[in-house]
């Protein structure tokens, strides 16, 4: 074999190696609705401007979406006001909730799942 095939063979091999650190992983916003009634909730992402309802006692995956590439041993916490811009939980189309949603402690995160879960006394 020639220097320039072994050359190329290297560089195909380096090449075909380094593109298989960068991994995507999906993350999902989950929310229980744990109120006596129907919610509906606001969000407002880089990708959606939608209106979900969730019903009581029901637990719903609202999106699913991605961080971008990431290293191999993901996936990873990131601050959820990097994915959410408006997160606004509403019972009875009047009352809306006092708790920060796009605050990290209004969330669970586990495996690349983000849960919370709205309560009665929220809306009190």
């Amino acid at each position: 074999m020639n220097k320039s095939a072994l050359y190329l063979l290297m560089f195909t091999m380096v090449v075909s190696f380094s593109s298989c650190v960068d991994y995507g992983y999906d993350y999902s916003y989950r929310v229980s609705n744990q109120t006596n009634s129907e919610i509906k909730i606001e969000v407002k992402t880089v990708e959606i401007d939608s209106i979900y309802s969730v019903s009581s006692n029901e637990t719903k995956i609202l999106f699913v979406t991605d961080h971008g590439l990431e290293g191999p041993k993901g996936p990873y916490f990131a601050d959820v006001a990097s994915d959410l811009e408006t997160f606004v939980v509403i019972k009875n189309d009047t009352l809306i909730s006092t708790k920060n949603y796009l605050d990290n402690a209004s969330w669970n995160y586990n495996d690349g799942v983000y849960s919370t879960t709205v309560e009665e006394n929220e809306f009190e």
